[in-house]
């Protein structure tokens, strides 16, 4: 079944980050806290995603992780190992592939963190080196740029939509796409089944689900599972800017 958190409920569980400097906030959006509760089940795909806030200049030193995700840049500036780190910037890591710093510029910087399975969180570099040299197959790191968002005037006078990939799709179904939507307009998106889950996530306008009672704005999103029919997507009367991020075909991650 396709799971769908909203921005405005998402953000009532936006919490200060212990032992960090002031300005820094994590917001669980899909999914439990890995300090929290218990495991979900780890031989399918369930969605995990959070709002991190950096404040300025504040620094989350390299690490890995053990599941695949996807981060989508939204707000400041600051940087991601030697890449530049502004709204639109993407990124994708494969398990066991470091990858980092990230810095926080003048402004600070949030993100938005996708993963498909639940993750023991993040193991800090280098002294976690000997794991990555025992467990990975090949470091896997691929960064994209999402399209700037059109203003509200100009999204709501589309007549058409357009498509851009932002990753080619890969034989182990690995795919980012970005979609702009007229106003009303809708899409069936690509069968689910071809990879391990899909997030979609709204960067401007508004989403319509027929579960929800009000239209998904900015940051709101969709998880679709491998076992789910395509989703299909609709605009609301304001138009509609979104992202499908699609992971590999979904492995189970190391049970600890």
């Amino acid at each position: 079944m396709t799971s769908i958190t909203s921005v405005e409920e998402a953000m009532v569980r936006r919490l200060s980050r212990p032992n960090r400097p002031a300005g820094n906030f994590r917001t669980q959006f899909m999914g439990e806290d890995r300090h929290k509760g218990e495991k979900p089940d780890l031989t399918q795909a369930s969605p995990i995603a959070y709002l991190v806030e950096q404040g300025p200049y504040g620094e989350l030193r390299a690490h890995f992780h053990e599941a695949d995700q996807f981060q989508i840049f939204v707000t400041g500036n600051g940087r991601i190992g030697g890449h530049s780190a502004a709204p639109g910037m993407g990124h994708f890591v494969g398990p066991f592939s470091g990858y980092g710093p990230i810095v926080g510029g003048e402004e600070g910087v949030a993100y938005m963190t996708l993963r498909n399975t639940w993750d023991p969180g993040a193991q800090f570099l280098p002294e976690n080196l000997e794991k990555i040299r025992a467990k990975r197959s090949g470091r896997r790191e691929v960064t994209f740029q999402v399209p700037a968002p059109v203003d509200d005037v100009e999204l709501g006078a589309l007549r058409k939509m357009s498509v851009l990939p932002l990753i080619m799709p890969q034989p182990d179904g690995l795919a980012a796409s970005s979609y702009v939507l007229s106003p009303g307009a809708s899409v069936t998106g690509p069968d689910a089944a071809e990879g391990g889950g899909q997030f979609w996530l709204v960067m401007a306008g508004q989403m319509l689900d027929a579960e929800q009672g009000h239209p998904l704005q900015r940051l709101s999103m969709a998880f679709v599972r491998p076992e789910d029919p395509p989703y299909v997507v609709q605009a609301g009367s304001g138009g509609l800017h979104v992202v499908l991020l699609q992971f590999p075909r979904f492995q189970a991650p190391a049970i600890h």
